[in-house]
C-alpha cells in the first residue's frame, strides 16, 4: 500500500464562527505549503446544527432577536487590516452579503425612519447571521482547491480515542448513531460554549422553587421553546438585564403579537396583545448596561489622550509588591483616574472648549492633585466643568447604590428616566466622553497584557486577573448593553405595565408554613410573587460541568501538573477554567506536553481573545490570528508527517 497517497484527514468539531473561520484559514493557507504529488486533504466538518446556522445562530429563530453589533461590522473574512501570517481572502460583511442576497436585516419602527433597510448601521437579526454562516460554508466548499475535499456531518461527536501506527499518531472520532469512527490525523475542537449540567447551587435552587410550584430556567440563551413554558398572564422574574434579558422581552411581547407604535409627539408606546406574562426585572446592579454608541448620530472622538497614570511598567511594579491588597487598591485608583483623565481630555479639547483655554490648567491641577489628595475626583472638575458634564465613575457603574425609593412606582419613574439619559448620552452630538473612556480602557487592557507577558511569576497572576477584571467590568458596563432601540422599547414596556423593575439584588423570601415564596426588592419596600424564575443571562459554568462528551475526554487528557485540576488553567490574564493550549492551539496535556493531534480554538482556551464577540471588519481581529495559527500549524505538521513517511519508505 502506498501510504503517501493516503489523504491527510482533519476533523473540525463545531461549525459556528470559530470552526468555519478555521476551515477558511486552512483553505487560504494551503497554497503556502507544498504537498507531495497526489496528496489530498479531507476535512470532516461535524456539527449537529450543520445547515441550520449553528446552535447559537439558528436560522429558524424569530427575526425579532437581534445581534448586538451593527451588520456592517460583522464578517468571517480577513481584510486589509488583518496582520495574520496567512494570505488575506476578502469577502462580504454580513450587511454586504444581505444586500446582495436580497435579505432583510431587520425591521423596527424606530430605525426605519432613520436609516435605510440595508444600512451598515442597522442591526441584523440573529437568524440572518445563521443564514450568513450557511452561505459562508457553501462558499468555502465552492472555493476550495481540488486537493481539499469537505465532508459534512450533521451529527454530534460523542467519543474520541487516541491511537498510533508506527510513529504516526491519530485520533478515532465517533459520531452519534454511527457505528464506525473516523480516523483523523488532526482534530480541531471549535464547539463554542457547550451545554452544561446544573451546578450544585442551581440544582438546589431548582428544587427549592419547585417545592413552591415555581419553575426555574437556568442560565443560557433565550429560545422560543423556553418562552412557551411561561403562559399568558403568568408572572415571571427575569434575573439579569443584559442581552439575554432583551431577547426574552421580545419572545414575551412582539413575538406574541404585541406591537410598538409612535404617538403624534413621537413618543414610543407598546400595544399589548393580551398574551404577555407580567415581567419583573431584576439584576445585581438593577439597571441595564449602557448601549453601544450608534455612529450615524453620535459625535466622533476629537482626539485620543495619552495615558498619564498607568503603564505596563506600573502594572509590573505593582504585581511584585508583597502587599497584594494595597497593590490592587493603587491599581484601581490609578485606572479610575485614567478613565476620568481621558474623559475630561475629550470634554475640554473640543473646538469650543479649546478656545477658552481650560484644558492646560485642568490637566496640570488634575495630575498634581492625584499625587497629593483625592481632589482630582471632585474639586478639580468642579472648578472647570459644569455639573451636568462631570464624571462620577462609581455612580455611573452602580447608579442604584445607596438608593431606596418609597415605593415601586417611584422606582419605575426613576428607571425610565435613567434609560432615557443613557440613550441620550450615546446619541449625543455634544461630546464623545463615552468613546474617550473606552479608549482609556483599551489602553489599560493592552498595558496589563504587556505586563503579564513580561512577568513570568505564577504568584502574580492573581493581580493581573483582578486588574483585567476591573477593566472588563467597566467596559462591559459602559458599552455592553443592548441596542438603543431595544432599550427605548423597554421604556415603553414599563409605561404599559408589562415590565416592572425591582431594582438591584432582589432576594428570595420563603415561608414554608403557608407555602408561599416572594421576591423582595432591594431598592423599594415591596415584594412580589411569581410563577417562574428565569436566569436571563448566558451560562458561565466551569468546563468541568460540560455535557459535551468530547470535551469531557479532552478535560481528562488535560489533567496533570502540580495543583491543577482537570482542564483548569491559571492563565496570564485570569483564573477562569479554560483549556490550556500552546500558542499554536495544541492541547497541553499536563506533564505530557503538547498534543500532536488535538487542537482547540475559541474563547475557552488559555490564548486570550481581546476583541469580544464575533470577528469585526477593519479591526485586525485576533480571532483570525488564532484560527490562522492553528490552520498553519496543522498544515505544517502534515508536511512533516509526509516527509517522515517518505523517508521511512526509502529505508524499506
Amino acid at each position: 500500500m502506498d501510504t503517501k497517497q493516503d489523504p491527510f484527514v482533519i476533523a473540525i468539531v463545531g461549525a459556528g464562527p470559530f470552526g468555519l473561520s478555521t476551515l477558511e484559514r486552512v483553505i487560504a493557507n494551503i497554497s503556502d505549503f507544498t504537498l507531495t504529488s497526489g496528496q489530498k486533504i479531507e476535512i470532516h466538518l461535524i456539527d449537529p446544527y450543520l445547515g441550520q446556522g449553528s446552535r447559537t445562530w439558528p436560522v429558524d429563530q424569530s427575526a425579532q432577536l437581534w445581534m448586538n453589533s451593527h451588520s456592517g461590522l460583522m464578517t468571517l473574512f480577513t481584510d486589509n487590516s488583518s496582520t495574520c501570517h496567512g494570505p488575506i481572502r476578502k469577502g462580504p460583511t454580513l450587511q454586504e452579503w444581505a444586500a446582495d442576497a436580497g435579505e432583510t436585516l431587520s425591521t423596527d419602527v424606530t430605525l426605519d425612519g432613520l436609516v435605510g433597510p440595508v444600512s451598515p448601521y442597522r442591526w441584523a437579526s440573529r437568524s440572518l447571521m445563521g443564514k450568513y454562516l450557511v452561505w459562508f460554508l457553501d462558499h468555502m466548499e465552492d472555493s476550495a482547491p481540488e486537493s481539499i475535499r469537505i465532508h459534512r456531518h450533521g451529527r454530534e461527536a460523542v467519543r474520541m480515542l487516541s491511537a498510533s501506527h508506527g510513529d504516526r499518531d491519530f485520533e478515532w472520532l465517533w459520531l452519534k448513531e454511527k457505528p464506525y469512527p473516523i480516523r483523523c490525523d488532526r482534530v480541531i475542537l471549535a464547539q463554542g460554549r457547550p451545554p452544561f449540567r446544573l451546578s450544585h447551587e442551581q440544582e438546589t435552587q431548582r428544587r427549592t422553587l419547585r417545592s413552591f410550584d415555581v419553575s426555574y430556567e437556568p442560565p443560557g440563551p433565550a429560545t422560543e421553546e423556553k418562552a412557551t413554558r411561561v403562559r399568558p398572564g403568568d408572572s415571571v422574574l427575569l434575573r439579569g438585564m443584559g442581552l439575554t434579558f432583551f431577547d426574552y422581552l421580545q419572545l414575551f411581547t412582539t413575538v406574541r403579537g404585541g406591537a410598538f407604535h409612535r404617538l403624534a409627539d413621537g413618543t414610543l408606546r407598546y400595544a399589548p396583545s393580551g398574551l404577555e406574562p407580567h415581567i419583573f426585572a431584576v439584576s445585581r446592579r438593577g439597571v441595564c448596561t449602557r448601549p453601544m454608541r450608534w455612529w450615524p448620530i453620535g459625535k466622533p472622538l476629537t482626539s485620543c489622550a495619552t495615558p498619564q497614570f498607568t503603564s505596563s511598567e506600573l502594572f509590573v511594579r505593582l504585581a511584585k509588591q508583597t502587599d497584594r491588597e494595597e497593590a490592587l487598591r493603587e491599581a484601581r485608583q490609578r485606572m479610575e483616574a485614567e478613565v476620568c483623565y481621558f474623559y475630561y481630555h475629550e470634554l475640554l479639547t473640543t473646538r469650543e472648549a479649546a478656545a477658552e483655554g481650560v484644558w492646560p490648567k485642568f490637566r496640570t491641577e488634575f495630575i498634581s492633585s492625584f499625587a497629593d489628595s483625592t481632589e482630582w475626583r471632585d474639586q478639580v472638575p468642579a472648578k472647570y466643568v459644569a455639573s451636568d458634564d462631570r464624571l462620577d465613575l462609581p455612580r455611573l457603574l452602580d447608579p442604584l447604590d445607596d438608593k431606596l425609593f418609597p415605593d415601586l412606582p417611584a422606582l419605575q419613574f426613576w428607571m425610565r428616566r435613567h434609560i432615557a439619559a443613557s440613550i441620550n448620552q450615546i446619541l449625543s452630538t455634544k461630546n464623545a466622553g463615552d468613546l474617550a473612556m473606552r479608549s482609556a480602557l483599551s489602553c489599560m487592557s493592552e498595558a496589563i497584557l504587556r505586563a503579564a507577558d513580561a512577568d513570568s511569576s505564577d504568584r502574580n497572576v492573581e493581580f493581573f486577573d483582578a486588574a483585567t477584571r476591573w477593566v472588563r467590568t467597566v467596559l462591559s458596563t459602559l458599552t455592553g448593553g443592548a441596542p438603543w432601540p431595544r432599550q427605548l422599547e423597554l421604556q415603553a414596556l414599563s409605561h404599559s405595565g408589562v415590565v416592572t423593575f425591582l431594582g438591584r439584588g432582589a432576594s428570595m423570601s420563603a415561608d414554608q408554613g403557608v407555602g408561599s415564596m416572594r421576591w423582595v426588592s432591594g431598592s423599594a419596600p415591596a415584594n412580589v410573587e411569581v410563577n417562574h424564575v428565569v436566569e436571563a443571562r448566558q451560562a458561565s459554568a466551569p468546563l468541568g460541568l460540560t455535557t459535551d462528551a468530547v470535551l469531557q475526554e479532552v478535560l481528562r487528557r488535560a489533567e496533570g501538573g502540580a495543583g491543577r485540576s482537570a482542564g483548569t488553567v491559571v492563565s496570564r490574564t485570569g483564573r477562569e477554567q479554560r483549556l490550556d493550549v500552546a500558542p499554536t492551539g495544541n492541547l497541553l496535556r499536563g506533564g505530557a506536553g503538547a498534543s500532536r493531534t488535538v487542537y482547540v480554538v475559541g474563547f475557552d482556551t488559555s490564548i486570550p481573545i481581546h476583541t469580544p464577540g464575533l470577528p469585526r471588519a477593519d479591526t485586525d481581529s485576533d480571532i483570525f490570528h488564532m484560527t490562522d495559527r492553528v490552520a498553519r500549524h496543522v498544515l505544517a505538521s502534515m508536511q512533516q508527517a509526509e516527509r517522515g513517511f517518505a523517508s521511512s519508505d526509502g529505508q524499506q
